[in-house]
């Protein structure tokens, strides 16, 4: 199951731009922050610091990995559970999560870009985007893995389906009982449009005997 509000703060994000800033409220969801005069009075009194700033997207980060982790950690992500739903399940749900992150780094790219005078922060901010690099080559090499065990006919229906439900009008997160909408993110950024352009490819079948 991947949280709803993991995947609200990965949106919002991926919508930082260049000279912007971000705080978390009350309830865990991170906000955008444009208006100069704004950010420096809310700043004086929250002490919401540059430093807070970059603590609150590494907490992002890390429990982004630890959700892949744990997914890939299922007894379901083994070859002998490729055609149970569960197994389908989860790999729609890497996927996901992994398109949902690789644009949130555009966003934390456009942070550093905020903080390009601090040296401090842009290092830390560094760290955050090759910590991201390497966790997405890896758990990109296997997803690519567990999803050469889906037949080829689940893997046209696969990707067909990822592109109809995953425009993130409407992304169905766990058993289906929850949805991830545009509402929900767009309750937190205002006078943001969000454009979603989350594409996914085709993966070639390939016979594999190992165990995983």
């Amino acid at each position: 199951m991947i949280p709803d509000k993991l995947l609200i703060n990965l949106k919002i994000i991926s919508k930082i731009q260049k000279n912007g800033r971000i705080t978390r409220s009350y309830d865990g969801i991170i906000s955008l922050e444009n208006e100069i005069f704004y950010q420096s009075i809310k700043r004086f009194f929250s002490n919401d610091s540059r430093r807070q700033a970059t603590f609150e997207i590494n907490s992002v980060v890390t429990e982004t990995l630890d959700i892949l982790r744990h997914i890939l950690n299922s007894k379901y992500m083994h070859k002998n559970f490729y055609q149970t739903d569960e197994y389908i399940k989860n790999c729609e749900n890497l996927s996901l999560i992994l398109t949902e992150l690789e644009a949130a780094k555009a966003g934390i790219e456009n942070l550093k870009f905020t903080y390009q005078n601090d040296q401090n922060i842009s290092s830390q901010i560094d760290i955050i985007i090759l910590k991201i690099n390497t966790n997405i080559r890896d758990f990109t090499q296997k997803l690519h893995y567990f999803q050469s065990y889906l037949t080829s006919s689940y893997q046209n229906n696969y990707t067909t389906s990822l592109s109809q439900n995953y425009d993130l009008h409407s992304v169905k997160i766990d058993n289906g009982q929850n949805d991830y909408t545009e509402q929900q993110a767009q309750a937190h950024i205002e006078q943001n449009n969000y454009t979603d352009q989350n594409t996914y490819t085709e993966q070639n079948t390939q016979d594999d005997n190992e165990s995983i």
